[in-house]
């Protein structure tokens, strides 16, 4: 299938995105179809935004264990000190701002973050929190890169140093599968308005 949204219609993505290595592993086996930002340190503003449609997930484990996942299980992929392992792109199809806390309740079974992570994100300085509905991509194997200064701290996007290719991705769920989770937050979307 190639189309807008599908990796196969751009040759190579230079950007990634810093998430929990335990949702990295949820996208990657399609047990989550997510994204939750209340936005970070380095966004403008302080306010997230997603820049860029497609991107390479970014495994880190930096304020993980201060938070809680309903699955916690060791990473599915290692890699040597010193590397970070790309193992899903994820493609943003939808784009929803949450700000009534009853909303919540709705993505449960999209998500394998506990409630007390989600009510944290959402109640931090003012209530609310974006949702990226994504549909998740895998490679044959992992890639395993250097990481750089620029990947280092508190922030979402972070430059690679070289485009890495997209072609031979699999799409993790089925079209029919995914196609009924992103159906469901534009759904929400169009309620929350």
């Amino acid at each position: 299938m190639t189309g807008p949204g599908d990796p196969s219609s751009a040759s190579a993505c230079s950007v990634a995105f810093k998430e929990w290595a335990g949702i990295c592993d949820a996208l990657a086996d399609g047990r989550q179809s997510i994204l939750l930002r209340k936005g970070g340190i380095a966004e403008e503003g302080g306010r997230f935004v997603p820049e860029h449609p497609a991107f390479w997930l970014y495994p880190t484990r930096l304020h993980e264990s201060q938070q809680g996942l309903r699955a916690e299980a060791p990473s599915q992929v290692q890699s040597p000190p010193g590397t970070v392992p790309l193992y899903v792109l994820a493609v943003a199809e939808v784009v929803l701002h949450l700000d009534r806390e009853t909303d919540l309740a709705t993505l449960g079974d999209l998500h394998i973050w506990t409630d007390e992570t989600i009510q944290k994100r959402f109640h931090y300085r003012t209530p609310g929190i974006w949702v990226l509905g994504v549909r998740a991509y895998r490679p044959e194997a992992p890639i395993v890169l250097e990481v750089t200064p620029e990947q280092a701290g508190c922030k979402t996007w972070v430059p690679l140093d070289r485009p890495i290719t997209t072609a031979g991705l699999v799409p993790v769920l089925e079209d029919a599968s995914h196609a009924l989770r992103m159906d469901r937050l534009r759904e929400l979307a169009a309620v929350t308005r």
